[in-house]
């Protein structure tokens, strides 16, 4: 029974509040997939999250404390897809094992983040290893891993493929300021490395591009492996 696990960024999925024409078609094909896959997704916190977080920073609040507000919003829009999903739980899990325990009732689980210093890649990452699952597609706001950020640099070049230790060494790169911006936290990564979990990096407005690599065929985006 093949698992597949999404990372899918808060900037995907909201908008003014919610763009409710992705969730709606993301839902879909996710219910239209063979009967034997199942799903964990993993949201993030997108403008909700960062609304709260800036306006909370100017006035002074501790990390940890903002943390817990990003936290609070990966679950409100993991709330609001779940409805749209078949077979899928309502109550949002706020631990790994509380979601692993879940996908033996549903078909497709929902959740947010944890904890504070765990990103939702994190947790993705963290509930594919627990789940057993050998594929992760990180759906994100950019359609693959670049060599420089593409938006401030058009001529960038995508890579079609990278393995482990290239990827963190770019992420550890991105994360000091210097190369390129950060497409996955480096925590994430040394998971899928520890247990060769296969991360697909993809534009994750494209809903076709999902289908593809759930189908197991072609796609636009960067494999990490």
């Amino acid at each position: 029974m093949p698992i597949f696990v999404i990372s899918l960024g808060g900037s995907v999925v909201t908008s003014n509040p919610l763009d409710m024409k992705f969730i709606k078609e993301f839902s879909e094909m996710i219910n239209s997939t063979g009967k034997e896959d199942k799903f964990c997704i993993v949201i993030g916190g997108g403008k909700l999250a960062r609304s709260y977080i800036t306006a909370l920073r100017e006035a002074g609040i501790n990390d940890n404390i903002l943390d817990e507000i990003g936290i609070n919003a990966t679950r409100m829009n993991a709330l609001s897809v779940s409805p749209f999903l078949r077979d899928c739980n309502t109550k949002i899990p706020t631990t790994i094992n509380e979601a692993a325990e879940m996908l033996r009732i549903y078909r497709c689980v929902v959740m947010g983040g944890t904890e504070p210093g765990h990103t939702t890649d994190t947790v993705a990452a963290l509930l594919a290893e627990r789940v057993g699952s050998k594929t992760l597609i990180n759906g994100t706001s950019v359609d693959g891993v670049y060599e420089r950020d593409p938006k401030k640099y058009p001529d960038a070049r995508k890579f079609k493929a990278l393995d482990y230790n290239k990827s963190i060494e770019m992420a550890v790169q991105g994360s000091l300021g210097a190369g390129p911006s950060v497409f996955m936290d480096v925590t994430s990564l040394n998971i899928a490395r520890r247990s060769a979990i296969k991360i697909v990096v993809i534009d994750g407005k494209n809903i076709s591009q999902f289908r593809d690599v759930i189908a197991g065929k072609a796609h636009s985006g960067t494999t990490i492996s």
